[in-house]
């Protein structure tokens, strides 16, 4: 998909929710209406709408391999050894939706309030030992360097360096002209839908329970991402504080279903935006299957 169709795209989901005056069920204009509302107690189980259009962990694997092994052969041919750093899967959650709506795992609250568990961490890849010429032949020029500013052809021993160094002949050979992963379009309907939802008068009084719930516990916050940004919980040390407010955080969030109604609603702007995508959409799908396809290519290719 090319940037003029994503630009399409991008406009078509903007109007989707903000362009759009006509009543829902409840006769609220421009505001989609909730089929059902869950009892959620385990959020990492939930599904949106959008995932069909995202790639999950493994998915982004096999990507990050194909990649890897198309970028090791480009830098062969300029006579350079490269060794990609090791693929590394960080289970910080369980699922795109186990903390899109703050913290609900009673454990997790009591052992390290909202802090991600320590087992989680991992530390970021080792850099490849490459010079820095070489570090241009595989990535192209740094953002900002004058080789990017004056757009100079760059050559390695007198070959040519494709645009983008190693690492965008990879990305065009899986992607084409697009963006290796999801799309732009993607992530944006990704944030948009959860912070609209959260702005959703459902869901404000859904929140509005959820606070006096906390404030009979004794905790004043309006809302849950006010609670897990509080800035007392900012630091590497877990207080006992923080255990004792995400504790009572995740037990409001049940007694209220906060959870329940937040995702209720942000479906429910998603599959607004997307129906209002049209064809322009079902591209989207289309292009990550392309993606995977040409991912598992290189890799069968690779394994012969």
């Amino acid at each position: 998909m090319n940037a003029r169709t994503l630009a399409a795209v991008a406009v078509v989901m903007v109007c989707a929710v903000g362009c759009s005056t006509a009543a829902n069920g409840d006769g609220s204009p421009g505001r989609p209406a909730v089929e059902t509302t869950p009892t959620v107690l385990d959020p990492a189980r939930l599904q949106l709408p959008l995932e069909r259009y995202q790639f999950d962990d493994k998915e982004w694997v096999r990507l990050n391999r194909a990649q890897n092994l198309l970028a090791v052969a480009c830098m062969k041919r300029y006579g350079i050894e490269y060794r990609p750093p090791a693929e590394r899967r960080a289970a910080v959650v369980r699922s795109r939706t186990e903390r899109r709506y703050g913290l609900a795992d009673a454990r997790l609250a009591r052992a390290s309030g909202y802090h991600l568990p320590d087992a989680t961490r991992t530390a970021p890849p080792s850099p490849p030992r490459l010079s820095a010429t070489q570090l241009t032949v595989l990535a192209g020029p740094a953002p900002g360097s004058a080789q990017a500013r004056d757009r100079e052809r760059l050559t390695y021993r007198g070959a040519a360096v494709p645009d983008g160094g190693c690492m965008g002949e990879a990305r065009r050979t899986l992607a084409g002209k697009g963006q290796l992963g999801d799309p732009d379009v993607v992530r944006r309907i990704d944030s948009d839908s959860v912070l609209k939802a959260s702005k959703d008068p459902r869901v404000r009084r859904a929140f509005r329970s959820w606070a006096a719930c906390m404030r009979d516990k004794g905790h004043d916050y309006r809302d849950p991402w006010q609670a897990i940004n509080d800035k007392a919980f900012s630091g590497t040390r877990v207080s006992d504080r923080e255990k004792t407010v995400a504790r009572d955080d995740v037990s409001c969030k049940r007694r209220t279903n906060v959870v329940g109604v937040w995702y209720a609603v942000d479906a429910a702007y998603q599959k607004q935006i997307l129906k209002a995508g049209g064809d322009r959409v079902a591209r989207l799908a289309a292009r990550k299957h392309d993606q995977l396809v040409a991912a598992d290519g290189v890799i069968r290719a690779s394994a012969d």
